[in-house]
């Protein structure tokens, strides 16, 4: 691949000391875009549901599960090394620094980590994320200079064999929405779900189906003793739910060994969301290369957050081959 020249280099600079300011048609402002999406306006018949957003399983359970897949909180030396963009320009690593942390307000712009983390937290509460890419170019040479990220609601999302269906409103007309349907590209995409080694987003659908069924944690009636027990019964079958994914904390009545294992298999869920953020890192970058006409690639080597290496520690704690010590070191990274 022939790499931009010094003079493209400088065009494309020099349209990005200016804002994105434009429409999907040149000479509208300082560049053109080619955005399919739109930001979906204030919605004032939007429920949301606030039962499940304050449930244990939200709150809690998907809140710790969020902490694993955040890299700028747990070991955040390990991926400041570790979790690198290599083998590119100096140019194409300060556009993807630039327009990838744009948009994050709340915190110190160029910091990697921290929208990465944004993206874990997001995909552990939702199951799914899904963003356009959206690339900006010259007025006149067509030149591609920046890009923004549009995140979509998933609840108007369709994802498709070669496309995500947005279905949508797009404007109000008084309290009533206007909705509107498009196609956008895979290729123009990031989509990050669910791991599919803990089967996928249809999985996560079908847990939060069970926790909603599930109910509430506590009782109020005139019995405490009830009440004891509908929460002690709630624990069991809230731990039986998670099983394949682990628990967040400890379990009564369980044997110590159960324990550690559940342990375990709630840091390989952990591990496995961060792998999906970096997948979703991953398109970009490949996205970019398209545009900048370069090769640059993520490395992410970090051992202990290796999902094979994860899964055979699993095996060794099931075979009796590993101590409580080693079991320990991988639940708290």
């Amino acid at each position: 691949m022939v790499q931009n020249s010094e003079e493209i280099w400088n065009e494309i600079l020099n349209n990005q000391s200016r804002e994105l300011i434009g429409t999907n048609e040149p000479n509208n402002g300082n560049g053109y875009h080619d955005g399919i999406s739109w930001r979906i306006p204030s919605r004032p018949q939007m429920n949301f549901d606030d039962e499940f957003r304050r449930s244990t399983f939200h709150s809690n359970y998907l809140r710790d599960l969020g902490l694993y897949a955040d890299p700028s909180l747990r070991k955040k030396g390990n991926f400041e090394t570790g979790l690198t963009v290599e083998n590119c320009s100096k140019n194409f690593f300060n556009t993807f620094i630039k327009y990838f942390t744009a948009s994050s307000y709340h915190y110190r712009s160029g910091n990697i980590l921290r929208k990465l983390g944004e993206w874990g937290k997001n995909v552990c509460y939702d199951g799914r994320l899904v963003f356009e890419i959206i690339g900006w170019y010259d007025n006149n040479s067509t030149q591609f200079y920046a890009f923004q990220l549009n995140q979509l609601n998933i609840k108007f999302c369709k994802v498709k064999k070669n496309n995500i269906v947005f279905n949508a409103p797009y404007k109000l007309d008084g309290d009533k929405e206007l909705y509107k349907k498009v196609k956008i590209p895979k290729s123009k995409c990031i989509i990050i779900e669910f791991p599919s080694e803990l089967g996928g987003y249809k999985s996560y659908l079908n847990k939060v189906k069970e926790m909603k069924k599930l109910g509430n944690r506590f009782s109020v009636t005139e019995n405490s003793g009830d009440d004891l027990n509908h929460m002690k019964n709630w624990d069991k079958q809230f731990n039986r739910i998670v099983a394949e994914w682990g628990a967040s904390k400890n379990i009564e009545d369980v044997t110590e060994f159960y324990q550690e294992l559940s342990a375990l298999r709630f840091s390989y869920t952990g591990i496995c969301c961060l792998h999906e953020v970096v997948n979703g890192l991953n398109h970009l970058i490949k996205y970019l290369n398209s545009k900048l006409k370069e090769n640059a690639r993520v490395d992410f080597n970090i051992p202990m957050y290796d999902k094979q290496n994860v899964k055979e520690i699993q095996n060794k704690w099931l075979n009796g081959e590993l101590s409580f010590k080693e079991a320990n070191e991988l639940i708290r990274i």
